[in-house]
C-alpha cells in the first residue's frame, strides 16, 4: 500500500488565498504541497521540474489565462492531473476547461470541504465538477448571474461559507465565542471549527489581522449587516 502523500503544485496570484490554501492542504495526512507560483511561465517550470500528482490552478493570472496553461502542463507534466479553482461560475469557463484536459473544476467559495473531495476525487482517477455547476453543464444554461470583477479581498471574502463569514465578522466585531454561539444557536467548539477554517482561508494569522481585513471590506461601519 502506497502511504506517500500526494504531491500538490498551487498556482494563484493572491498570495494570501495562496497561503491559506498551502496550510489547508498541509493539514491533511494525504496531502503535501511542495511548490507554490503565482505567474504563468513561473508555474510550468516549476511544475515541468516536481512532476506533482495534482496542479490546482486559478484561471485568472497577472501575466495569462490559466486554461492557456493546461495543454503546456500535459505536454511537459503528462502523469500530472489539474483541478481549476476560480470565481468564475459561467459554463464557457467550465467547457474550456474540461475541453483542454482539467479533470476538476472549483468555485472559490467551496475551497474546503469541495476541494480537499475534489482533489482525493481525481486522484482516484475520476472528473470532479463543482455540483452547484453540474446542471449548467447538462442544459447548457448558465444559472449564474453575471457579476462585475471583484477585487482580490472580496475574492477572499466570497471563498467563505455564510455561516463562516458570520463567525468571523461577530469575532472582528469584538463578540466572544460564547455569544456568537447564542447568536447563531451553535455550540462554542462548532463556533471555534469556523473561526479556524475561515483563517486559514483567509491567510490570516490574529484578531487584529482579521479587523484589519474587515475594515477593508467596509463590514465594520455597520454592525446590523451579517
Amino acid at each position: 500500500m502506497n502511504n506517500k502523500p500526494l504531491s500538490i503544485v498551487v498556482v494563484d496570484d493572491h498570495p494570501l488565498l495562496l497561503s491559506g490554501l498551502c496550510m489547508l492542504l498541509n493539514s491533511e495526512d494525504d496531502m503535501e504541497v511542495i511548490g507554490q507560483a503565482e505567474t504563468f511561465n513561473t508555474a510550468l517550470t516549476l511544475i515541468t521540474e516536481t512532476q506533482p500528482a495534482i496542479v490546482l490552478l486559478d484561471i485568472t493570472l497577472h501575466d495569462q489565462s490559466g486554461l492557456d496553461l493546461i495543454p503546456k502542463i500535459h505536454q511537459q507534466a503528462q502523469e500530472t492531473q489539474i483541478i481549476i479553482m476560480t470565481m468564475h461560475e459561467d459554463r464557457k469557463y467550465l467547457e474550456k476547461a474540461l475541453d483542454r484536459g482539467a479533470r476538476g473544476y472549483v468555485l472559490k467559495k467551496g475551497l474546503d470541504v469541495d476541494l480537499l473531495y475534489a482533489i482525493r476525487s481525481v486522484a482516484r482517477g475520476e472528473i470532479f465538477i463543482q455540483p452547484s455547476m453540474v446542471k449548467t453543464l447538462i442544459t447548457g444554461e448558465d444559472t449564474a448571474v453575471p457579476t462585475p470583477e471583484i477585487n482580490h479581498t472580496t475574492q477572499l471574502w466570497n471563498t467563505l461559507s455564510e455561516r463562516e463569514q458570520q463567525v468571523v465578522l461577530g469575532v472582528a466585531r469584538g463578540y466572544t465565542s460564547k455569544e456568537i454561539a447564542g447568536k447563531y444557536f451553535l455550540s462554542e467548539k462548532t463556533v471555534s471549527t469556523y473561526r479556524s477554517r475561515a483563517m486559514i482561508k483567509l491567510g490570516l494569522d490574529s484578531r487584529a489581522e482579521l479587523v484589519e481585513f474587515a475594515m477593508t471590506l467596509g463590514l465594520l461601519q455597520n454592525k446590523s449587516s451579517t
